[in-house]
């Protein structure tokens, strides 16, 4: 192989690994922003609750329903799960990438935020997750396990004395599955960027020496 097309040999294993390492940003961007759709969560005693998310315009309208009532409605971002304007509570959902810290959460009953207070680390199946707890102004506490990189529940306990709702079995593999998707697409694009950023490397010295030795 001549010299030219040796190092446009190298220049192409170079941009193409760029190429690469600029779509990891853009994948995981688009795993951790929230799409049109309903969620809903099944828990025990035939409870449930709903987060429909439609379109609006520079956000989205989360309208929540709990047993079929509508007991909240706001804007959010869909890249964080924040409410984008006029509350700084949190709704149902958890935002991706949580942190270990107190978050507001919105209490439909008062309108005003509650503690949802970071409790430690925990453990659904296999998964690490961050446990959050909060207690509203209706007596009930609301206990959830978020896993610690995408920030989707995996389990979540309502006790409301003298009663307790437990999300159901059904909910929760199916939160355990598609968390564990998101995982395997992580580690993923980690192991690529090491790969891609090492192969790039490699082929910038092969090309360079073979241009120093042109002669």
């Amino acid at each position: 192989m001549n010299l030219r097309r040796r190092l446009a040999a190298c220049l192409g294993v170079i941009v193409v690994c760029a190429v690469l390492n600029i779509a990891s940003p853009i994948v995981i961007a688009k795993q951790r922003t929230l799409v049109p759709g309903d969620y809903t969560m099944h828990f025990s005693g035939e409870r449930s609750r709903t987060v429909t998310l439609t379109e609006a315009p520079k956000a989205m309208r989360a309208r929540v329903e709990v047993d079929g009532e509508e007991v909240d409605s706001f804007l959010i971002d869909p890249s964080t799960a924040f409410p984008t304007r006029g509350r700084a509570g949190l709704g149902p959902l958890i935002p991706y990438n949580p942190e270990r810290r107190t978050y507001p959460l919105h209490d439909p009953t008062t309108g005003n935020d509650a503690a949802l207070d970071y409790l430690g680390p925990g453990n659904v199946r296999g998964l690490e997750t961050y446990k959050y707890a909060a207690t509203l102004s209706d007596g009930c506490t609301r206990t959830v396990d978020a896993e610690r990189r995408t920030g989707r529940i995996l389990d979540e306990v309502w006790d409301c004395p003298p009663e307790q709702w437990v999300l159901a079995d059904d909910t929760k593999t199916a939160a355990v599955n598609a968390a564990r998707n998101d995982i395997a697409w992580l580690r993923g694009l980690q192991v690529m960027a090491v790969l891609t950023r090492f192969i790039a490397a490699v082929a910038f010295i092969v090309g360079l020496v073979a241009y120093a030795r042109r002669r």
